[in-house]
């Protein structure tokens, strides 16, 4: 399949066909309309997909504090108002963690937090 080229393709427009890939992952594509290439596109082909649209990452902030961007999440934790709930460092050392960085108490399932 990696030497394939979509110009290879046979397809009709608006019908629906399955794009499966990692060997489970099932995703149904409907090619809704295509054009020929106008003089004032880009001509390179090597520029092709152009990305026309960029998915802007969306940061959850501390539920705590509501000022920095959450690194840590706790799911079940018994002291948090909200479940899931999100910590900053600081945020979730002060209310998980004593002096020593031992913790306070375990009963709750902790994950690092990225992004969504």
């Amino acid at each position: 399949m990696h030497k394939m080229h979509i110009c290879d393709l046979r397809f009709r427009l608006g019908a629906g066909y399955l794009y499966c890939h990692q060997g489970d992952c099932n995703h149904t594509l409907v090619i809704r309309d295509m054009r020929l290439l106008h003089p004032d596109d880009v001509q390179n082909r090597a520029a092709y997909p152009i990305i026309t649209f960029q998915l802007k990452l969306r940061f959850q902030k501390c539920s705590v504090c509501k000022i920095f961007r959450a690194t840590k999440v706790t799911v079940d934790d018994k002291w948090t108002p909200e479940n899931p709930c999100f910590f900053c460092d600081d945020c979730f050392a002060l209310l998980h963690l004593d002096e020593d960085g031992s913790p306070l108490y375990t009963e709750f399932t902790e994950y690092d937090y990225n992004h969504d």
